[in-house]
């Protein structure tokens, strides 16, 4: 059984407040905040898609819909509802996204 994510409604607004020295976007806070180790991706992190990573997502999962995580998305999988159920291939982690606690 796969990991599956939910969009996050509302997010757009919402900016990456990290006091490091990098990108102030949801992806560059994926990128600083990822295990020690692991690279960017390529692709999506959706499962079975092939489109380039454009965003960092900010989704919920299954187990705990009350904790805000990025993940690598392209523009499509960042656009679906928040009611549709997206599985990650599985090869990524996910980070925290709240503002207040993950923001270094």
């Amino acid at each position: 059984m796969g990991i599956f994510v939910y969009n996050i409604d509302w997010t757009s607004s919402r900016k990456c407040q990290c006091s490091y020295q990098g990108s102030k976007t949801w992806l560059g806070h994926w990128d600083y905040h990822k295990p020690q180790g692991e690279s960017m991706p390529e692709k999506c992190q959706a499962k079975f898609c092939r489109e380039y990573v454009a965003v960092g997502a900010h989704v919920r999962d299954d187990d705990d819909r009350r904790l805000v995580w990025i993940i690598p998305f392209c523009q499509h999988h960042n656009k679906r509802p928040s009611t549709e159920a997206i599985e990650l291939k599985g090869e990524v982690s996910m980070v925290g996204g709240s503002m207040t606690l993950d923001c270094a």
